[in-house]
């Protein structure tokens, strides 16, 4: 439609996605779940936040994130890197008394009901947070959860990664 216009560009540069990675958590402890996710995300290959909100431990496999995208039931095998097995190891420790990776679910036998609910509120607070990160890091550009799947997708497309092995890898 012409009036839908061309919008933001939504991805950042890899520049960008290493200064949200350099936030001092110790300044802005309120702000850390939220870069956890984003950097997570972003280095699982763009995992969208219903998947990260799922993820179990069981699904962690040595040096490995092995899990079927809800969207597209599609199976994805993910390498552990080093920004991903320090968020691992952080939550971890946190010991949550559940089989969730992330503290966005806080029990097993929710209902479904229960489950859209928390997650509309997490990925609210999400967002809003990440539009604090992107104001103290300096981002003059739209955060969102999606921004990490779209930065992870450019970014490669910019080192000449072909876009059906972009495609295939999301």
């Amino acid at each position: 439609s012409k009036l839908k216009g061309k919008g933001f560009k939504k991805a950042l540069s890899r520049d960008e996605v290493r200064l949200i990675e350099n936030l001092d958590e110790s300044r802005y402890p309120h702000l850390q779940e939220a870069k956890h996710l984003f950097v997570f995300s972003y280095y699982t290959r763009g995992m969208n936040y219903y998947d990260i909100m799922k993820l179990t431990w069981d699904r962690i496999d040595n040096d490995k994130i092995i899990y079927t995208r809800s969207k597209t039931k599609g199976r994805f095998t993910v390498k552990i890197l080093q920004p991903i097995q320090n968020i691992l190891d952080y939550y971890k420790e946190l010991n949550t008394n559940t089989n969730f990776v992330f503290p966005i679910l806080l029990n097993e036998g929710m209902t479904p009901i229960q489950i859209e609910n928390r997650k509309a509120k997490k990925l609210k607070r999400f967002n809003s947070d990440l539009k604090k990160i992107a104001e103290i890091i300096g981002i003059d550009k739209p955060l969102t959860s999606y921004v990490a799947r779209h930065s992870f997708a450019t970014n490669l497309k910019q080192l000449g990664v072909s876009t059906d092995i972009i495609s295939q890898s999301m």
